[in-house]
């Protein structure tokens, strides 16, 4: 979520993420106004795809927002519904951002002023057939397959370079990066989310280190909402 400095600060959205079974024709999701002055909000979709380690959004009519911009009163809520309009047609993972903004209006009041306009960007997944919703699982939770993530690192000048790859058909959240050394404690390196593979692309980070990491080791996080962080196996180190 981002914020620029504009007449209001109150809108809330809710879920902040959604999962689309392959043949769910939609979605709900619901815009609330917290504050004390009615406001307008807009949603858009885009397209949403890692290439060259980067990340790159596109707008998109692969998903729909009904109705994409919205008034609400103070203290109240708007549906807004997320449809797909052709569910069913993907045989990989799709992934879309929804941006939400609040946009400015010409009623807001001189003190709204010292508020601020927000945007929310909210990923969604629609899953290809057969696929385990990541949002529903029930009973015991299986790991993620860590050896979907195949990849290279590199820790120099107090920083680390990593790539990953996801062969998956499903992306992989990852947070709490650590390197754990053959002797002695973890080294943290990410304490919350790093960010998204996407099924079948590849990422690129660069991230500060807090010091000097012992040579032999191996990369650990967290993947998806699993319970327990897990090994990268398929993650090896340059020199």
């Amino acid at each position: 979520m981002t914020s620029f400095p504009s007449s209001a600060g109150n809108l809330q959205v809710a879920p902040i993420l959604l999962e689309f079974a392959n043949s769910q024709p939609s979605q709900t999701l619901w815009l609330t106004n917290s504050g004390t002055e009615a406001l307008r909000a807009q949603v858009r979709v885009q397209h949403w795809a890692q290439q060259d380690g980067q990340e790159h959004q596109q707008p998109s009519d692969g998903l729909l927002a009904s109705p994409p911009l919205v008034d609400i009163a103070p203290g109240q809520s708007q549906l807004v519904r997320i449809v797909q309009p052709q569910p069913g047609r993907h045989a990989d993972e799709q992934a879309f951002r929804l941006t939400i903004d609040e946009v400015p209006t010409a009623t807001g009041s001189a003190s709204s002023s010292l508020r601020f306009l927000l945007r929310y960007s909210i990923p969604v997944f629609v899953l290809p057939t057969g696929a385990t919703p990541q949002l529903e699982r029930t009973g015991k939770r299986l790991h993620t397959d860590a050896t979907q993530l195949q990849g290279h690192w590199q820790a120099s000048n107090g920083q680390a370079r990593l790539v990953l790859h996801n062969h998956g058909v499903q992306r992989i959240r990852i947070s709490q990066l650590s390197w754990i050394p053959t002797s002695g404690p973890a080294i943290e390196i990410t304490p919350g989310l790093l960010g998204y593979v996407l099924a079948g692309q590849q990422m690129r980070w660069t991230l500060p280190l807090p010091g000097p990491l012992p040579a032999d080791g191996f990369l650990h996080a967290r993947l998806n909402d699993d319970v327990d962080p897990q090994a990268l196996p398929q993650v090896a180190a340059e020199h």
